[in-house]
């Protein structure tokens, strides 16, 4: 049976997507600026900017951070911390400004809605120098064309839709088109100084969804689990690491325009992806777990779906989705893009779930700390995938 895209996506939701080598080798292979740079982060704590963060303060920058003190306030206490809300409080910026603060470059975080972007970037476009904002593969308008690049067709939304939608909470399935309504509205801003970074599913440490961690998490758990497919479909990943990583490289070497930041195109399957996490799970823990590579329709069938069950799969075979996995990397490749090993990601994002849970159980208590476990781990429900098991095993005997 073959899926309509329509039929997916009711199925699953819109695919929507972003959204241990100890520091990469990135660093040290690319040649440094003549002097430190002063970095300003709009965010900084959240998910995709603490490893930004740390590659900057690795590389002698001063780092300012501006974001509403809400989410890890206890992250980076030697640095200058602005408080302020991106939707009701930028007085923090103008009084940067007000003060003579000059920058080498903003990087954006925080890129839903177009005015967000545009009113900081108002305030600060006389005391900086490159603006980066942090987009997602999600802007492309077609998912079945293999090896699409940065020049390929984007996602639209109206005129008359856009204008209502004045937050992150309202993006929902508008979520590709306006944050490509975001690129354009922050390089007529700044025209020849905006570099976009359109990462795809970013994974790894502080990961709370689920999308990706639910390999290295259940990989962990032993026994006998479900591998998708056949384990040949294409997935592109971004290590939160790397991530970082690129983003402190395209301000040291000042690139500008467009670069998708992700894995490379056809290097990773969905078959790597679940063989290194019990490769992981046996080599680090000692726990030997059992792959079931069980078919694409037969998962369908039975009520398990791509990427909301499976995470970070698509199978091919689904109408419109052909290009999953394949989006082109070459240009941020030859920007210095670089990318680890899938053991690595599974083990940083292992350890943040072993290491994390005890302190938010501490924290929060028990009930919280079942949620946020149920959270993280995210994929399959394990008597579901159980079930699943063993109706694929009684049809395969019989």
């Amino acid at each position: 049976m073959t899926t309509t895209r329509r039929e997916f996506l009711g199925q699953a939701g819109a695919l929507t997507v972003g959204a241990a080598l100890a520091p990469s080798a990135l660093g040290s292979l690319i040649p440094m600026r003549a002097k430190p740079m002063k970095i300003l982060f709009l965010g900084g704590t959240g998910f995709a900017g603490p490893p930004a963060v740390r590659r900057a303060i690795a590389n002698g920058h001063e780092v300012t951070l501006f974001n509403r003190g809400k989410t890890g306030p206890e992250m980076f206490p030697d640095l200058e911390h602005v408080q302020g809300d991106r939707y009701t409080d930028l007085s923090g910026l103008q009084k940067l400004v007000d003060d003579g603060r000059k920058f080498d470059a903003v990087i954006d975080t925080f890129t839903y809605v177009p005015k967000t972007v545009t009113d900081a970037m108002d305030i600060l476009l006389p005391a900086m120098d490159q603006y980066v904002v942090i987009s997602t593969i999600s802007v492309y308008a077609d998912r079945s064309v293999i090896g699409m690049d940065e020049d390929s067709p984007l996602a639209e939304v109206s005129d008359e839709i856009a204008a209502g939608i004045t937050s992150h909470r309202e993006v929902m399935a508008h979520y590709g088109a306006m944050k490509a309504r975001v690129e354009k509205a922050a390089e007529q801003r700044f025209p020849g100084r905006v570099c976009v970074i359109r990462p795809g599913l970013i994974v790894g440490e502080r990961d709370t969804t689920g999308r990706f961690t639910y390999w290295s998490v259940r990989a962990s758990e032993g026994g006998t689990m479900i591998g998708p497919g056949d384990g040949e479909d294409f997935i592109q990943i971004i290590d939160v690491r790397d991530l970082g990583d690129f983003m402190i490289h395209c301000i040291e070497q000042r690139h500008m325009g467009v670069y998708n930041g992700i894995s490379p195109a056809g290097e990773f399957t969905a078959r790597e992806m679940v063989e290194s996490a019990t490769k992981v799970a046996k080599d680090k823990l000692g726990v030997e777990t059992k792959i079931e590579w069980v078919d694409a329709e037969f998962l369908g069938e039975n009520g398990v779906q791509a990427w909301q069950h499976m995470p970070a799969w698509v199978p091919s075979s689904i109408e419109g989705y052909a290009g999953q996995g394949r989006l082109s990397t070459a240009r941020s490749i030859r920007a210095g893009l670089k990318t680890r090993p899938l053991e690595d990601t599974h083990w940083n994002a292992l350890e943040y779930y072993r290491t994390r849970g005890p302190e938010i159980l501490a924290e929060r208590g028990e009930e919280q700390h079942a949620q946020w476990l149920k959270a993280i781990r995210g994929g399959l429900d394990p008597v579901k995938e159980q079930e699943v098991l063993a109706a694929w095993n009684a049809r395969v005997g019989g």
